[in-house]
């Protein structure tokens, strides 16, 4: 007999520790999210523009989740969006300032988050570096070595002068030496740039393409010929140093194509006798889930995240989660908040993934498909146990 309610899962699965295995750093700036509109609105939409902002992030749902759930933290009672949003950062703005490092360590410790696996390559020199992020949270931030960041610092410093094979060496060399100084993963963001597509470039093709490269590729490399091509390199790296590879899939910038961001495009990388030993974990996914889902579940080597997913589809987080678990292995998906900017994201993600989480299991409990240690020990891998094993914590 199915057990009572009460007897079911918690609903934010407490007690359980998360590594937050893709996240960004913190501004600098942190402590003052205030603004006109507030800096953190820009969390909540992938969107740039000044009228979204200003008018479309106050109508998502999931925002005023946000600010209802700040505000019941903050011991402030509801309102009016735009009146709540208001003083929640008001008293936000006013604890973190008065201790940023107590504020930080707080929200981390009310997600249950026991470390920090940070992209490096996001937002310049605007945000903390890992290590000081990790000293001001109390725990460790791990960094993860983005791929194109490396390559676009390469070609600032010249290294698109001379010849490829050169060039290859030095992009193969900066990924090895990532890794030696503690990088856990690898991560490339090449859907937001030329796309998933893996074409079969010729050598001839990728030497044409490395004469003719621009200085506009220093900031922004997007080549559509050695954008995948150093997708596959990082891939050969990564299996060779025994790391992950992370790569960004589904939805993202607005300047993304969404079709070129689809994670089956990757097959060809799955399916290489140089790079199937790659760990591969398909970041995001949205609206590709099933797809990626479905990756998880044939490629042994395939891992599955919905970071971004669950934060910014908050209402429809559940039903997502149980779409992944559809297909994907228990055991081959990973929770991540995808925060950045201001603790608060990473709190938030934390927060809607172990309601999700709990809410998916808990189903299941009722239902009598899996008793209560079977549902445990799945939210315990998903949370923090396969993180640990798959990036050796």
């Amino acid at each position: 007999m199915p057990p009572a309610p009460a007897e079911v899962l918690t609903g934010d699965l407490g007690g359980l520790p998360l590594v937050d295995h893709h996240c960004h750093s913190l501004l600098a700036t942190w402590p003052a999210a205030g603004g006109s509109p507030p800096g953190w609105r820009r969390c909540f939409t992938e969107a740039r523009r000044p009228v979204s902002l200003a008018r479309d992030v106050p109508g998502l749902l999931g925002y005023r989740h946000f600010l209802t759930a700040m505000a019941a933290r903050l011991g402030l009672g509801p309102g009016e969006t735009g009146q709540l949003e208001a003083r929640v950062l008001a008293r936000r703005d006013q604890l973190a300032a008065a201790d940023p490092d107590s504020w930080l360590r707080g929200l981390l410790d009310d997600a249950g988050t026991t470390a920090l696996l940070v992209d490096t390559g996001f937002g310049g020199p605007e945000m903390l570096p890992a290590a000081e992020l990790g000293r001001a949270a109390a725990r460790p931030a791990r960094p993860v070595a983005r791929v194109e960041s490396i390559v676009e610092e390469l070609l600032r410093d010249g290294a698109g002068r001379g010849r490829l094979d050169g060039f290859v060496d030095r992009v193969q060399a900066r990924l090895h030496a990532a890794v030696d100084g503690g990088a856990v993963a690898l991560k490339s963001a090449a859907a937001y740039r030329a796309g998933l597509a893996l074409p079969d470039h010729t050598d001839g093709d990728r030497r044409r393409a490395f004469q003719a490269l621009g200085a506009d590729q220093a900031g922004r490399f997007d080549d559509p010929v050695l954008g995948p091509y150093a997708l596959r390199l990082a891939a050969t790296v990564a299996a060779a140093r025994g790391v992950p590879l992370q790569v960004h899939t589904g939805f993202g910038d607005e300047d993304l194509h969404l079709p070129a961001a689809d994670p089956s495009l990757l097959r060809p990388l799955f399916r290489d006798l140089r790079t199937e030993d790659c760990t591969v974990v398909l970041l995001h996914c949205h609206p590709f889930v099933d797809r990626a889902a479905y990756l998880a579940g044939i490629y042994p080597q395939v891992y599955l995240d919905l970071s971004l997913t669950i934060p910014l589809a908050e209402p429809a987080a559940a039903r997502l989660l149980a779409d992944a678990l559809a297909l994907c292995p228990t055991g081959k998906l990973l929770a991540a908040s995808d925060g950045h900017s201001y603790p608060e994201m990473h709190w938030w993600g934390a927060t809607v993934w172990r309601r999700a989480l709990g809410e998916v299991l808990g189903a299941e409990v009722r239902a009598g498909q899996l008793d209560q240690p079977a549902a445990t020990a799945v939210a315990r891998d998903v949370l923090g146990a396969t993180a640990t094993r798959l990036y050796r914590l």
